[in-house]
């Protein structure tokens, strides 16, 4: 099939959103468009220079109008622009046919020109070469279509051309055209072999047949060919909205269009499984999943046409819901699990004192003017001049709220309420595979797939538990046993149940017939109600040895599963000393940075953040008591640096301390000093009695024996410690002093142990 699709682009010139532009300059100018294309009108030279201007159709819409230092105003900005003169209109219909006007103004008011143009929007027109037998081609409703039938007839005695092998559409002999029974829209050139056919309809749609004969009158070939006369995808309206699991759903839809074959990009690639949690990048729904985003381009085509449209795809973080408050009794309403954002006043820096509370008990927001803002859910929610933004709502967060605003003297100046009303979260589920398992949230609702369109299907049944039927049709008409609380829409095959509870769980089977009673297929999905899960709850602690215990808890939710980033990425064994995927984990030594917490389910998923941080601690404090452990760097309050007061005290007293000590230590180096000075007096006292005069080089020993070696051995003593004095030369002159034999003098100095 898709070989066959291949040659087919390959025969046939799709129109791929034609463009054509035009030069409205002139008066009386003739601009065309092509149906589901763009068309780019140069207006003006410049616009800027222009005091005002207003381009309108038919003498009586404005579709532009603007002028120098003027906002530009564009009736139809959806699928338009206008930069400078030039009006770029996409998504042509036929309606945008007419008689267009510029007129422009100058500062007095006073018209300085007017000019016209026509603007004609025409059909698709497609090309195929029918000179292969059995080729298929395709033409525009209400476009044109050029057949190649042949190379040329000027070798061609005659030749035929019939529809459903009965009707003649041409006849002819060489180079001339013998009759052509649909000569006010089509037209063929003999010398070419091509025939143009116009204004294309449905009855233009079947086989035709091409027939050569020789000047004998024998049919020297016959070929056919398919022409299917399809109507050209339009405008493409795209839709996206946050599901509460951070899921994105986008559903893609044209205005007109046979046969519409989609596709998907994200950021120029097609979409593949790692983003799609449904659906595929061939069919108008898609989920993708969470904290996907980028540049979303959906493509619809047939085999005549295509066009496209964009929406640039942010990330999804619940859904969020606005509601304007300002009015008495308003009504607002808000997604388990999701975001609301209230207009509760236009501005409160005029207002002296106001105050918001639900069910006339409970003050949720206390302030006014000069005043400190006082709010009790301040831990999931933030106001700002009068908006209020209340995030991870539970169904506790339905109720009345009142309004109340006080002026200088205390009197009420003001007294408003509002309905909060919390809803359950939508899922969505393809169950068109047999088998599929959906799951929907408890007091929320389910949209199931569960066929393309039942326009096309004779007789359809769904049951439950293969028991109780819940709703069966032909064709389009239904019989829906859940109405109150569902609905089935046929043209799609989706079927929305809402107010979801557990009983609704189960195995539900479709089952199709045919116009004979003949059941044409059956296949079955598993639905599971689940309770979303709600605020999470993350604690953490210091251990003694530097690791971090984290807890993360969560509120409601059947079959809660829990993951973990640091920083981003998924935590590591690196970073892990225990747990991973449980809801309690420890964190090893130095680790530290944004810790997120996710909790989800099959319906729902939420998380938390807290900066983790732990660091050693070691100080006394102001009462004697040693510190010495881990703690948080967040709410550390034990061994804090003080302050610069306290720091400055410290430092004098220090810087006395210090000159004290010097002092005693330079008295006692002082005193050591003077008795070593005494002591070498008197030493030097003895030692200058006289002396025999053979010995005039004197030696002083500490402790000196003399020790005559015997021969010319020498006794080493095993392991003596020696301890030495201190030898002294007096400057003396030296002289040589003879010893007698090989005597030697050695100082052996003992230590007294």
């Amino acid at each position: 099939m898709e070989a066959v699709f291949g040659l087919l682009l390959m025969l046939l010139r799709v129109s791929h959103g034609v463009e054509t532009s035009c030069d409205g300059r002139q008066d009386g100018a003739q601009c065309y468009g092509a149906l589901g294309g763009t068309v780019v009108l140069q207006l003006m030279d410049s616009a800027s220079e222009i005091f005002r201007y207003e381009w309108s159709k038919n003498n009586k819409t404005a579709i532009l109008q603007g002028g120098k230092n003027k906002k530009l105003i564009n009736q139809i900005e959806k699928r338009s622009s206008f930069s400078d003169g030039t009006f770029r209109i996409n998504s042509l219909s036929r309606t945008d046919s007419g008689e267009y006007t510029l007129q422009t103004y100058d500062s007095s008011g006073q018209r300085s020109e007017q000019r016209t143009l026509q603007l004609f929007i025409q059909g698709v027109e497609a090309y195929c070469d029918g000179r292969q037998d059995g080729a298929q081609c395709y033409g525009a409703l209400g476009g044109t279509v050029v057949l190649q039938l042949m190379d040329s007839t000027s070798e061609i005695f005659r030749y035929e051309w019939k529809k459903n092998k009965i009707i003649t559409i041409l006849r002819g002999k060489k180079n001339n055209i013998v009759f052509n029974v649909i000569d006010d829209r089509s037209f063929f050139t003999p010398s070419d072999g091509t025939f143009r056919i116009n204004n294309l309809s449905r009855t233009d749609s079947g086989e035709y047949t091409l027939q050569t004969y020789d000047s004998s009158g024998q049919r020297s070939e016959q070929r056919t060919l398919q022409l299917f006369i399809q109507a050209p995808v339009s405008s493409v309206l795209l839709v996206s909205e946050c599901l509460s699991q951070g899921w994105t759903r986008v559903s893609c839809s044209s205005e007109g269009g046979d046969s519409p074959q989609y596709s998907w990009t994200l950021d120029g690639h097609t979409l593949t499984d790692a983003e799609l949690l449904s659906g595929n990048h061939e069919t108008n729904n898609i989920i993708l999943k969470q904290d996907v985003s980028g540049r979303l381009v959906c493509s619809v085509r047939n085999h005549i046409s295509s066009v496209s449209r964009e929406e640039n795809i942010s990330t999804c973080k619940g859904v969020e819901t606005s509601c304007d408050g300002r009015q008495d009794g308003a009504q607002c309403y808000g997604a388990l699990g999701g975001t609301v954002v209230l207009q509760l006043m236009d501005s409160t820096s005029e207002i002296f004192r106001y105050e918001w509370s639900k069910n006339n008990k409970t003050a949720i927001l206390q302030g006014g003017k000069n005043k400190k803002l006082i709010n009790q859910i301040e831990n999931r929610s933030s106001f700002s001049d009068g908006t209020f933004r209340i995030n991870n709502l539970s169904r506790n967060d339905s109720g009345e709220y009142t309004l109340q605003t006080y002026d200088s003297s205390g009197q009420r100046s003001e007294q408003r309420t509002l309905q909060l009303f919390i809803q359950g979260v939508e899922a969505y589920c393809d169950g068109r595979q047999d088998g599929a398992q959906c799951y929907g949230a408890l007091g929320g609702t389910v949209v199931l797939q569960l066929m393309d369109s039942a326009s096309e299907i004779f007789k359809y049944e769904w049951k439950k538990n293969k028991t109780t039927t819940i709703f069966w049709g032909k064709k389009t008409i239904v019989t829906n046993n859940i109405a109150n609380r569902s609905l089935f829409t046929p043209s799609d095959g989706t079927f929305r149940i809402n107010n979801l509870s557990r009983t609704d769980s189960g195995e539900y089977t479709l089952q199709t017939y045919d116009s004979s009673g003949q059941r044409s297929e059956q296949r079955t999905l598993q639905l599971f109600i689940q309770a979303p899960v709600s605020s999470v709850l993350l604690v953490s602690e210091c251990l003694s040895q530097g690791w971090t215990r984290v807890s993360c808890s969560s509120e409601g939710g059947d079959s809660p599963q829990y993951s973990w980033t640091l920083d981003g990425h998924t935590l590591t064994d690196a970073e892990l000393l225990s747990g991973n995927q449980t809801n309690n984990i420890i964190l090893k030594q130095d680790v530290s940075g944004r810790l997120v917490c996710s909790v989800r389910n099959h319906v729902s998923s939420v998380s938390r953040e807290e900066r983790i941080s732990c660091i050693f601690i070691n100080c006394n404090l102001s009462n004697g008591t040693h510190i010495s452990q881990w703690v948080s760097a967040a709410t550390n309050t034990l061994c804090i640096e003080p302050t610069a007061a306290p720091t400055t005290e410290t430092s004098t007293v220090g810087k006395n301390n210090v000159v004290a000590i010097a002092g005693v230590l330079l008295a006692l180096v002082i005193l050591v000093l003077v008795g070593v000075a005494v002591i070498c007096s008197q030493k030097k006292q003895k030692n200058d009695k006289p002396k025999e005069e053979t010995d005039e080089q004197e030696l002083t020993y500490a402790d000196v024996r003399f020790m005559q070696r015997q021969g010319q051995q020498v006794q080493k003593r095993a392991e003596v410690e020696v301890e030495y004095g201190q030898v002294k030369f007096p400057q003396r002159p030296r002289q040589s002093v003879e010893r007698a034999g090989d005597d030697c003098l050695y100082a052996q100095v003992h230590k007294d142990r």
